[in-house]
């Protein structure tokens, strides 16, 4: 089921790409100032799509296409924050999961950090993948289908970028 939701995404971008009239021009910034005055979580999580904001809004007038272009850059930026982190916290669930083994209790707890961190993230990215799917052809036929995917998937990514980044600071 998962290629055909990634067939299914990928078709809702491709129209994106030839609609989009002037070239996308995205920075972090307004994300991450944003983020700095943000007290919280949620606070910093309603931050995200901020500089995909920016970025489509110097662009006028702008199309669908255009919104859901910046979005796609901001879920870029997220991406690789997520990336950065998800692999900051397996190093960290390695030393973790040797640490406990010299634990007595340990005989009795057959989990690894290690393994459920892999499997919260696979699991993580099939849902993402169907959720939005899911908010994108709920507005099939209207002219959001794509934007409703991209706005879906920068937020998830964003958010999973920063649940991610605040479990390697714990």
């Amino acid at each position: 089921m998962r290629p055909f939701l990634s067939l299914v995404l990928i078709a809702l971008f491709l129209p994106v790409a030839g609609q989009a009239q002037q070239m996308i021009r995205f920075t972090p910034e307004a994300t991450l100032a944003c983020m700095k005055k943000a007290r919280g979580g949620a606070a910093k999580e309603a931050c995200i799509g901020e500089s995909a904001k920016v970025c489509f809004n110097r662009i006028q007038p702008h199309s669908n296409g255009d919104v859901a272009a910046c979005m796609a850059a901001e879920t870029g930026y997220w991406k690789k924050r997520m990336d950065r982190a998800y692999d900051e916290m397996m190093v960290k669930a390695a030393k973790a999961d040797e640490e406990f083994k010299k634990n007595p209790k340990s005989k009795n707890v057959p989990f690894k950090l290690t393994e459920d961190l892999e499997i919260m993230q696979t699991r993580w990215a099939s849902w993402r993948e169907a959720r939005c799917a899911v908010e994108a052809m709920m507005r099939r036929g209207t002219p959001f289908t794509s934007t409703a995917a991209a706005s879906c998937t920068m937020k998830l990514m964003g958010e999973q970028a920063l649940f991610l980044e605040a479990a390697v600071k714990y």
